[in-house]
């Protein structure tokens, strides 16, 4: 009996010391699978969080709305770059202009005076065809960039809505361009001018949807700068400040994000708001178009330096 008896006393103990080292296997296993998990889910929405990739339609018709203000001669974020093709064109222009001009006078030499006249005007005639090609009509440039704009933004507009974008959003930038296409038939400068300016307004709430290396805040100070220029331009001062409050507002909040590494240039574009805040309360025109298209470089500068780095920027986008 007294075998019986212990024998089942340890049966029991051996039960119950299985169980508690199944109980803690069980929990140990928990733990690994609970801490497991978290990283995992961690990691996927930090690669959430870093950067979506940007519609071609929405980068493109933010090119297009450029490409328009270069076409007129207006505030651009690439102004110096197109200039320096230019000038390095009418370099070479001159250059065989000038050959030409030798040529005719080695004939008139050599020939007799009736034939050096007619080199002469040969000459002159093909200098004016030469200059004839960069004698462009911006308004032929500008009507194939509109219409591609409408088959850019019908092709954006269900992506745009899928993402998130409101209906007031929509609207806004589909009367916008609109208005642009109708204004471009009048051929009036200006108004041209500042119809893209309004346009690229929503640009910025469009990038907003996505989560971008670098802040689509900085498309808005882009805007209310260009747009404090234009309003110069028309002698609209009460708007030109606006835009310069605006804008200051805007970068305020923005450049409290830029990282360290990126101190000098947004040191710059501190300064050259300053600089156009202040020609603008003077009212003069003339420094408030040159300031201006600096604060623009500076913007751009900028931009290119945070794209590269995409350091401190993760993740600015959406919320906004």
């Amino acid at each position: 009996m007294l075998c019986k008896y212990l024998m089942k006393n340890n049966i029991k103990k051996f039960i119950v010391i299985m169980g508690v080292i199944g109980i803690i296997t069980l929990a140990f296993c928990g733990c690994g699978k609970k801490s497991k998990e978290p990283k995992a889910e961690q990691q996927s929405h930090q690669e959430e969080q870093k950067s979506e990739e940007i519609p071609k339609q929405l980068t493109e018709l933010e090119e297009n709305i450029e490409k328009i203000f270069k076409s007129l001669e207006g505030p651009s974020v690439s102004m110096k770059d197109e200039e320096g093709k230019n000038g390095s064109e009418s370099s070479h222009g001159q250059d065989k202009g000038s050959e030409g001009e030798h040529g005719g006078e080695g004939g008139e030499s050599q020939g007799s005076e009736s034939e050096g006249e007619q080199k002469s005007k040969d000459g002159q005639q093909k200098q004016s065809a030469q200059q004839k090609p960069q004698q462009k009509d911006p308004w032929k440039e500008i009507t194939p960039i509109i219409n591609d704009m409408h088959y850019k933004w019908n092709s954006y507009m269900p992506e745009a809505a899928k993402k998130g974008a409101n209906k007031e959003l929509i609207d806004n930038f589909s009367n916008a361009l609109n208005n642009l296409t109708n204004t471009v038939t009048n051929k009036n400068k200006t108004e041209t001018l500042m119809a893209a300016s309004n346009l690229y307004s929503n640009i910025p709430d469009f990038y907003s949807l996505y989560k971008t290396g670098t802040s689509p805040e900085i498309k808005r100070i882009r805007h209310y700068s260009r747009n404090a220029i234009l309003n110069a331009m028309t002698e609209n001062w009460e708007q030109a400040e606006k835009d310069i409050n605006k804008l200051k507002d805007s970068w305020s909040l923005f450049k409290n994000t830029i990282p360290g590494d990126n101190e000098e240039n947004s040191s710059k574009l501190d300064f050259s708001i300053y600089e156009l805040e202040k020609v603008i309360k003077e009212k003069n025109q003339s420094l408030t178009d040159i300031k201006g298209r600096v604060t623009l470089s500076n913007i751009q500068a900028l931009e290119k330096a945070l794209e590269e780095g995409k350091g401190g920027q993760g993740g600015q986008g959406g919320e906004s």
